[in-house]
């Protein structure tokens, strides 16, 4: 196949397509024949796609898949910032509406992905390809290229949603939902398609955001080991096939990185663990996509800590949900219904990430979190600006007002809707370079998909089936490269779902896929965590349909235990 251009170096130039905004619902479009005139220019246009996956990957969608589970939360400060209406609360709580912005702008970048793939399927078929020197072979694997997107948004509506309205190619008009089975269907032949006409990684190969083979075979298994969830029906025979031919090598030579930094670090492109990648990039707005992570999550005046003035002051939002009660407890042990959440607190003392972040220069860091007292490299204290105003930040394990009740006890609230400036650890899974080093802000690459997840997939899939030896065998050959020495807490040969669930929690931390994890597993409406009592509604697997996308279609249905005015979820006697 014809080479196509790193996408981020591409894209910009070419994506002369509507906006990337997700909340965008109606999309424009340029001339094809006119613009691509050149392969380069094709490809800039098969790039724009794309572009809309790298977006999809952040904001609302990321929130969409964190703040409704055990690992992340965004909670309320005393000084009121944060409440945003009580969304991010309603969320944790699994109390949200049809009308919540989360939710209408994760079912609107599920269309918009799906509309911008097909507007570029049309635009390869209204190009004279051969005109400008593309042979049939760069045709038919650009059309792989496009149809593998269009499954994976399908697939990611599916997980959210469930069965969608369907397009594929110049397939315009309102129409309604197919059925989750079909929505399925449609996303499996997509798919196979791809593994069929996608070309193979070769060896030495960066990941450039396009896909190949492997990625392909990689979402397919996706699709089969959460068939339970999205069709009522096992096939996590079909996802171990699948994932054990990507391990051994069938679709492209893919290893375990043994350094953590290579699958997080600035070249995590590099990587022979990634199979998959959304493009990040210094200096590019469409591409810096770390910047969100960074500004909604870090303390105010964290850019001392990190000696960076490149960007921009922190908010202080998002955060770990805790480990620990005001006391000082875990909550694990204090509460033995408690078995998830935590992160944190399930790191072991000895797991080389669990150090605070610090950036040693020429790309070098140590570390993945922000804890305790924060001082800059020459010890400049990081100062708070609200609770802490005059104080320096010292990020707790623990949500609580502690200005208010400074010798905490067993009636000490502890809350989402309440708490100081200094709660909640920070989760820094993407390195900050400091000013010396400002070029390589935002240049690590988000991995949508690694080789370590095949290891995960397959290692459940095992355990599942009764062989708890073998997935703790996979598991650990993924741990051991956080230790200097040996694992301090490796996965036992007895290990049960519930250490299963805690191993997918740290090792893809923060990465947008918690809720489904904990869908698959039976845990997200039916065990406890901090501050959240499960409600045992299995309608709430899946996020209603927006009330504003069933006012504009009045073909589409709502999912079952939702309203159709905005209200949300229904009594039971309602239903």
């Amino acid at each position: 196949m014809k080479t196509i251009r790193y996408i981020s170096l591409m894209a910009i130039a070419g994506c002369l397509l509507s906006s990337c905004d997700m909340n965008e619902e109606n999309y424009t479009s340029t001339t094809p024949e006119i613009f691509a005139t050149t392969p380069e220019k094709v490809d800039a246009l098969v790039a724009c796609a794309f572009v809309d996956r790298t977006v999809f990957l952040i904001n609302e969608r990321w929130y969409a898949q964190e703040y409704s589970t055990d690992e992340m939360i965004c909670p309320t400060k005393t000084s009121g910032d944060w409440y945003d209406g009580g969304s991010y609360a309603r969320m944790h709580y699994h109390q949200w509406t049809t009308n919540e912005s989360i939710i209408r702008s994760t079912y609107n970048g599920v269309m918009q992905g799906v509309s911008r793939t097909n507007e570029a399927l049309t635009f390869l078929q209204r190009i004279d390809l051969e005109k400008i020197g593309l042979d049939e072979k760069y045709i038919e694997e650009t059309q792989a290229q496009l149809h593998s997107l269009l499954g994976w948004f399908y697939m990611r509506g599916l997980d959210y949603f469930g069965g969608l309205p369907l397009y594929k190619g110049d397939d315009h008009g309102m129409r309604p939902r197919a059925t989750a089975r079909e929505t399925f269907n449609f996303i499996e032949e997509l798919f196979k398609e791809g593994i069929e006409k996608l070309p193979v990684k070769k060896a030495g190969d960066a990941q450039n955001g396009f896909l190949t083979k492997g990625a392909a075979a990689a979402m397919l298994a996706q699709l089969y080991f959460n068939a339970v969830p999205y069709i009522g029906e096992e096939r996590f025979s079909d996802a171990e096939t699948l994932c054990r031919d990507i391990i051994n090598g069938k679709y492209g030579p893919y290893e375990i990185d043994p350094d953590w930094h290579g699958i997080f670090g600035f070249d995590n492109d590099k990587s022979p663990e990634m199979i998959w990648t959304a493009p990040s990039e210094y200096n590019h707005p469409k591409y810096g996509q770390f910047s969100w992570w960074w500004q909604r999550s870090m303390p105010k005046n964290c850019r001392v800590y990190f000696d960076n003035t490149y960007v921009a002051a922190g908010q202080n939002g998002f955060c770990l949900a805790p480990s620990k009660n005001p006391m000082g407890k875990l909550y694990t042990l204090e509460n033995p219904e408690i078995k998830l959440g935590g992160p944190y607190g399930k790191l072991h003392r000895k797991d080389l990430r669990k150090e605070n972040y610090r950036y040693k220069g020429n790309k070098q860091y140590v570390g993945m979190f922000l804890a305790g007292p924060l001082a800059g490299p020459t010890g400049e204290p990081v100062m708070g600006n609200k609770e802490d105003l005059g104080k320096q930040v010292n990020l707790i394990d623990q949500m609580y007002q502690y200005t208010k009740y400074p010798k905490p006890d067993a009636n000490t609230p502890s809350t989402i809707l309440a708490v100081d400036e200094s709660c909640g650890i920070r989760l820094v899974k993407f390195p900050i370079p400091d000013d010396a080093d400002k070029t390589l802000t935002w240049n690590a690459d988000f991995p949508g998909i690694r080789l370590a997840e095949v290891y995960y997939m397959l290692a459940e899939c095992r355990l599942r089936a009764g062989q708890p030896k073998e997935a703790a065998e996979l598991i650990n050959k993924v741990r051991s490269r956080y230790f200097e020495v040996r694992d301090g807490n490796p996965a036992p040969d007895t290990m049960d779902m519930y250490r299963m669930a805690d191993e997918w929690m740290i090792e893809f931390l923060g990465e947008g896929r918690r809720r489904t994890d904990l869908i698959r597993m039976g845990y997200f409406v039916h065990e406890p965590w901090w501050d959240h009592t499960p409600s045992h509604d299995e309608n709430l697997n899946r996020y209603p349909i927006p009330h504003n996308a069933l006012s504009a279609n009045n073909l589409l249905k709502q999912n079952p235990g939702y309203d159709d005015e905005g209200n949300g979820i229904l009594a039971p006697e309602e239903r």
